[in-house]
């Protein structure tokens, strides 16, 4: 009885994250190609590595993705980071779910190594990021590899200087942690609990940025269609992934 439970558990599951929002592979390799000279892509079995060309690297930043998103789906605004100089690493996920791949930075850091070479990194400053649960995620990998420092092994939470979460918030406590934080969301997203959003405030660090994108809402981080149950936008996809990738952009400058 045990054993059927489990098996109808697991199918369940299965057919829970089976069903998942697929990438617009066609705006994505349209913006690959208006930016082929400006950026180079690499795929890994553990993900998606994005290159600036002809520019000095500015910083490295992780991005998570959301639940029951196909990973590729965030590429456009890869894209649009490393065009303005970061090395963005998109880790692919365990069944679309980054809660079920915590520490997908770790294998992908390593799959990066091949491209680029170690050095050329060892000096810039890292971010981790996510969108919705995939901002959930990169909280916990933070909290959990924090006071694991720099030199233990693979883990290297405090390499990150900063957390990125867009339409997301952290169930972990960040408080007494000393790491930057940049909270985007957008005025229109019907999908976050603002409730459960405001009360973690108090997870928050102490050095944490709001930013609202204004006619934004939750599905337009990423390129996947409309999310369920999302409010209307009222600004283009290509305008609210401009908008993050500059907002991000100037907040890891400090301008």
């Amino acid at each position: 009885m045990l054993v059927l439970l489990v098996v109808l558990v697991f199918a369940a599951f299965k057919i829970y994250t089976g069903n998942y929002y697929a990438a617009d592979e066609a705006a994505i390799a349209d913006l690959a190609k208006e930016l082929s000279e400006e950026v180079h892509s690499y795929e890994a079995p553990e993900g998606t590595v994005f290159l600036p060309q002809n520019q000095d690297y500015k910083a490295v930043i992780v991005f998570y993705p959301g639940a029951k998103v196909e990973y590729t789906a965030y590429s456009g605004l890869m894209y649009r980071l490393a065009e303005r100089g970061y090395i963005c690493l998109l880790p692919k996920m365990a069944d679309n779910v980054a809660l079920l791949s915590v520490n997908a930075v770790d294998t992908l850091k390593a799959a990066r190594a091949r491209y680029e070479g170690e050095e050329s990194v060892d000096d810039l400053e890292w971010y981790i990021a996510g969108h919705s649960l995939g901002g959930v995620a990169a909280a916990r990998y933070l909290v959990d590899n924090w006071s694991l420092g720099t030199e233990s092994g693979d883990h290297f939470g405090q390499k990150f200087k900063g957390i990125i979460l867009c339409a997301s918030y952290p169930v972990d406590s960040l408080a007494d942690m000393d790491v930057r934080l940049l909270s985007i969301l957008g005025s229109n997203d019907n999908v976050v609990n603002m409730e459960n959003y405001e009360d973690s405030r108090s997870n928050w660090p102490v050095d944490s940025t709001e930013y609202i994108i204004q006619g934004g809402i939750h599905s337009y981080f990423g390129n996947y269609g409309l999310q369920k149950g999302d409010g209307n936008p009222a600004i283009t996809a290509d305008q609210q992934l401009d908008e993050t990738a500059e907002v991000i952009s100037n907040w890891i400058e400090g301008k």
